[in-house]
């Protein structure tokens, strides 16, 4: 039978809208939706695990990595290296599965400079007002980064036009159902259709005459 190569999620917002809870989320509905796991030099936060949310190293095994070309994507976020295994990526597509990358706006912009085959989903706050009163919530950041990220993330905002779609996360469940309605979609498109059985694929191969 033949097998469509995966298809590569891409989810992106500013620090502290949601995306990463919202992934996590995705992961636990969706365990057919393959999460990849990125590299970063800064320390794991609180109920994070190394392997799993993310893969923590010292920046100079980072910096490493990327004079040997092992990264599909990297940037410098926020004074921490963020990068993107491009083996991960490869072997997930050529197997089929469909992929969830989790990454900033700068790593979007690399994968764009590419024409990497995607579908690129931008997570946007209600308000910059929401966002600030989320950053503060979780309590990892002194105010002057706060700050900081909220500057950050107003330029971020303002590049919603890289992605495919915008999802407001007013309210969690309501966001994840939107991203999930948009996996389903995606999955659903013509162009990526694979039937199941000879004689379905037998009559789409046949040439019809109008």
């Amino acid at each position: 039978m033949t097998r469509r190569e995966g298809i590569a999620f891409v989810l992106s917002a500013p620090s502290g809208t949601g995306k990463t809870t919202i992934c996590k989320i995705l992961k636990e509905r969706r365990p057919d939706l393959k999460f990849s796991v990125s590299h970063t030099t800064r320390a794991p936060r609180k109920n994070e695990t190394g392997g799993v949310d993310y893969f923590f190293i010292p920046e100079p095994e980072f910096k490493a990595k990327i004079d040997r070309g092992e990264f599909l994507e990297w940037a410098q976020v926020h004074g921490n290296y963020y990068g993107t295994a491009s083996a991960t990526v490869d072997e997930f597509k050529k197997n089929g599965q469909d992929l969830l990358l989790d990454l900033d706006v700068q790593g979007v912009q690399s994968l764009r400079k590419l024409n990497f085959p995607g579908v690129y989903i931008f997570i946007l706050p209600p308000s910059l007002a929401e966002l600030r009163k989320r950053l503060a919530k979780r309590g990892t950041e002194p105010e002057g980064e706060i700050v900081q990220r909220i500057e950050v993330g107003k330029d971020e905002i303002s590049q919603y036009g890289l992605y495919d779609y915008v999802v407001t996360n007013t309210d969690l469940e309501e966001a994840v159902a939107a991203v999930l309605s948009i996996v389903s979609a995606e999955r659903s498109r013509a162009c990526r259709f694979v039937p199941q059985s000879p004689d379905i694929q037998s009559l789409l191969d046949s040439k019809v005459k109008i």
